[in-house]
């Protein structure tokens, strides 16, 4: 089974390029306020969560990736 952090990385190779890596920021990575909105509903469809205002919050890919695994956890209970 394919992790949170390369599936999130794969999104966002194939959606803004480059080499992302998790320690990188979003705004680095390319995302600005359209990417985040795309991204989010790739986001839920993809690991099937409701995203909420906390995903603005989120700086880096990694804590894209805890944020995403949080909702699911939120969700699975």
């Amino acid at each position: 089974m394919e992790s949170i952090e390369q599936k999130l990385l794969d999104q966002l190779v194939n959606k803004f390029g480059g080499n992302p890596q998790l320690s990188d920021s979003l705004v680095l990575v390319g995302v600005d306020s359209v990417g985040m909105a795309e991204l989010t509903v790739e986001i839920e469809r993809d690991f099937k969560i409701a995203v909420d205002d906390q995903i603005l919050n989120v700086e880096t890919v990694q804590e894209l990736a805890d944020y995403v695994r949080a909702m699911q956890t939120k969700n699975s209970c």
